[in-house]
């Protein structure tokens, strides 16, 4: 009896091989296949020419590239080598092996209108009634942009750099404009820095420094331009407004998760429902994309948006009326929700919050625990600001005002959302609701973070990072449909994807 197996790596085979037989029914790669194979492409397929040498199957780049997304590889030289090296790469391939520069080239050039093929998959899944539009949760994350902390300036940095390269830019002219044995051997070359002594060296330098110097000019004009289309002081005051990075100016400074590092990042928003992604964004200002999002997933998915739930940074005024007036059921607790609400639960409000500050109607006026009036001095937009008149001489001005006088800022209607939502929010059914968000958006920045390895971007700039974000999207999506049909133990050939995927080219 033999010991082995028979093992001949020369042994031929009697018949073709067939690769689909070589991977499990149940592979992801089937349902990504037949997904791409049902999609409307055509405004990708009439930007190619039939002039010239035949090119390369879209279909084809959108299998490979949507599989790697999935499996957490985006680098276009991974993806060229995987093609000739991993099994499922040549099935989906069917054997070809594009090199990574035609495979990047077509990620960035038809994948601007990658929206059109996000809308579609997200039109499947409602199909296939594995996601509910009409019930959504809204919620962003913080991705780290290509780009280094150090070449973020503000106009200050900006200014003393200008002028360090000016100078070393005249000193380099100066230099490159006289002759070199004017200095002699010793005398005085020394002070001349190790690169500009060469003049090879020299004429490098000074083409380096008239393109920082022209980098710093177009980054100062930029931060001028951010100052002056804010519309409030606050707004101007905001880190995102006063800096501007080099390597990718549409990048701003963010807050990392650890609440300690700032760095140049993007904000990618989304809107899910069961966890399916049915909406996508990268955006500058969180606060203000509550409704496009919605509107975005309205367009998706050519349904109307009842229900939404979003944590603490998208509630304002001009989001909730914006809300009702759409009808929309929100769950959008304020910022000082929890924090107001335990500090009562718990009998702990500070002596001078401004909760125990008597508000007179008549007066229109704040009363102090120490008795002394709070008059109105202005209002802004609807926000009332008032002023304490006697502060200087109160013996409790260190517990209660910051600066020379306390003042509270105060917007009735503002008021009056926020108890509404709370109201609503410590109500059985909307605790319920309000904690479907959790389960519902939370776990699919974790897959697209840690799964997919997508927690900062390759790509600079805005449209190629938007590129970048939806396919990692797309990637989530495709996991989720390809899961479903597991569990439910369905026959994706049976499931008439060509039917159920009907979606209008978006123009």
């Amino acid at each position: 009896m033999l010991k082995f197996k028979p093992y001949n790596q020369d042994q031929l085979m009697l018949f073709p091989l067939d690769i689909k037989k070589c991977l499990p029914v149940n592979h992801i790669c089937h349902v990504i296949n037949d997904v791409v194979d049902n999609l409307d492409i055509s405004y990708i397929e009439q930007t190619y020419s039939k002039n010239g040498a035949p090119s390369y199957n879209p279909r084809m780049f959108i299998k490979i590239i949507f599989f790697s997304y999935v499996r957490g590889i985006r680098s276009s030289r991974k993806i060229e080598e995987l093609s000739f090296e991993n099994i499922v790469y040549r099935y989906l391939s069917a054997n070809q092996q594009p090199d990574h520069g035609t495979i990047n080239l077509f990620r960035k050039t038809h994948f601007l209108n990658l929206e059109n093929l996000f809308a579609q998959i997200v039109r499947l899944c409602n199909d296939l009634k594995i996601t509910d539009p009409t019930d959504i949760s809204i919620d962003g994350s913080i991705f780290r942009a290509n780009a280094s902390k150090k070449a973020t300036h503000d106009q200050k940095e900006i200014d003393k750099l200008k002028k360090k390269f000016r100078k070393m830019l005249e000193q380099a002219e100066k230099i490159d404009e006289q002759e070199d044995k004017e200095y002699g051997k010793d005398h005085s070359y020394n002070e001349i820095p190790e690169k500009l002594k060469d003049p090879k060296t020299r004429q490098k330098k000074i083409k380096q420094l008239l393109e920082k110097l022209s980098k710093l000019k177009t980054a100062k004009q930029a931060i001028e331009e951010k100052q002056q289309n804010v519309k409030t002081s606050q707004d101007k005051m905001l880190l995102k407004n006063k800096t501007f990075n080099t390597t990718d100016s549409q990048a701003n400074l963010m807050k990392m998760k650890n609440g300690e590092t700032f760095q140049p990042a993007y904000n990618g928003q989304i809107a899910t429902s069961k966890q399916i992604i049915l909406a996508y964004d990268i955006v500058e200002d969180e606060s203000n994309s509550l409704l496009p999002m919605i509107e975005i997933t309205e367009n998706n998915t050519k349904k109307k948006v009842e229900k939404v739930k979003a944590d603490s940074g998208y509630f304002s005024k001009q989001n909730i009326d914006k809300i009702n007036e759409k009808e929309i059921d929100a769950y959008i607790p304020d910022q000082r929700k929890s924090i107001e609400e335990n500090q009562k639960r718990n009998n702990e409000i500070p002596e001078y919050d401004r909760r125990n500050f008597v508000y007179n109607q008549e007066k229109d006026e704040f009363i102090c625990p120490q008795n002394q009036r709070l008059p109105i001095v202005r209002t802004d937009q609807g926000t009332k600001k008032y002023i304490g008149t006697n502060c200087m001489d109160c013996l409790y001005k260190a517990k209660c005002a910051k600066g020379k006088n306390r003042y509270i800022s105060y917007n009735p209607e503002l008021e009056q959302l926020k108890i509404k939502m709370r109201e609503k929010l410590n109500s059985k059914v909307g605790k319920a609701k309000y904690l479907e968000r959790m389960s519902d958006v939370e776990p699919v920045f974790g897959n697209i973070i840690y799964n997919q390895k997508a927690n900062s971007f390759l790509c600079r700039g805005k449209p190629k990072v938007k590129i970048e974000f939806g396919l990692a999207c797309i990637a989530h999506n495709l996991v989720k449909i390809s899961n479903w049909i597991k569990k439910e133990n369905k026959n994706i050939k049976k499931l008439q994807l060509a039917t159920l995927m009907r979606l209008p080219v978006i123009a």
